[in-house]
């Protein structure tokens, strides 16, 4: 049997149109015939009609080709591995955690109420003479990368055992500030007669007498150095002292075992790791 193409529903729909019509008119013709009257003779057979023909077969469409085989692509290139680099930064972070920084912004943050070493008025309130402040010191060392051409004041968290000891739980800071030599005519050091207290609070004489008997200034603050005791087994400390530096604007610059600081505190100070300042002379003299 041919089959009908798939692409020419038009060919076979007229087809058979075609075949259907013809059926219809040999049945209507075969029904109504030409029957004779009733009369001399019979009139003749009407003729059958011709039959309808056949309409030719659509023509069955030519078989598709075969597309060729389809070319096997080229394997894919393998990427170059990626260059070697610092592996990501964390922007949050501006530096590696400073040990002991907790500990040592406590410290900043409460010194003050400790007192200064020297402070009479704080130490000696029973004198019968106006008790003396506080006096800077001019610090020994030509490094100005440390204590050097600055003047300082010390405060003890445990003042009784500043600076023999025994050191458990000693905490110390080195209050210091830049300095100028005071050239004006009536320069004299005289800290008897200065206020008690200062209008801050504090009661300090912010003068030092220098080796050649001239007189400086303390001006802008130069930042802290803190020195304080943990157990001797503490891990990155010098045999449980830690040193520390504070900036002015309160950020820990260093602390654990500075190289800076350890030395001289090592090889040279007088009281295991501390120098020691002298206290006020009334307290001394008790």
């Amino acid at each position: 049997m041919s089959r009908i193409a798939l692409d020419a529903p038009s060919t076979w729909y007229s087809m058979l149109k075609r075949r259907l019509a013809s059926a219809a008119i040999v049945s209507l013709l075969a029904a109504a015939g030409c029957g004779g009257g009733a009369g001399k003779g019979s009139g003749a057979a009407g003729t059958s009609g011709g039959a309808g023909t056949t309409g030719t077969a659509g023509t069955t469409g030519d078989a598709g080709t075969t597309g060729g085989a389809g070319s096997t692509g080229g394997a894919g290139t393998t990427g170059g591995g990626g260059t070697g680099g610092a592996g990501p930064v964390d922007a949050s972070a501006d530096s590696a955690p400073i040990p002991f920084e907790d500990q040592v912004l406590e410290i900043a943050a409460s010194y003050i109420s400790w007192g200064r070493v020297d402070d009479e008025l704080r130490w000696a309130p029973d004198l019968c003479r106006i008790p003396y402040p506080g006096v800077a010191k001019q610090s020994a060392s030509d490094d100005p990368n440390t204590h050097g051409q600055k003047l300082y004041s010390v405060f003890a968290k445990h003042w009784a055992q500043y600076p023999n000891g025994p050191h458990d739980d000693q905490a110390v800071v080195k209050q210091s500030w830049k300095v100028e030599k005071v050239t004006t005519p009536d320069a004299a050091f005289n800290p008897a007669t200065f206020p008690v207290p200062n209008n801050d609070g504090d009661h300090f004489y912010p003068y030092a007498k220098g080796p050649d008997g001239g007189v400086f200034r303390a001006t802008d603050p130069a930042g802290l150095f803190i020195m304080f005791k943990l157990d001797p087994s503490t891990p990155e400390t010098d045999e449980g002292w830690v040193y520390a530096t504070v900036s002015t604007a309160g950020q820990v610059t260093s602390a654990g075992r500075v190289a800076s600081c350890m030395g001289c505190h090592e090889t040279s100070a007088t009281h295991e790791r501390l120098y020691g300042v002298p206290k006020s002379n009334s307290v001394l003299t008790r």
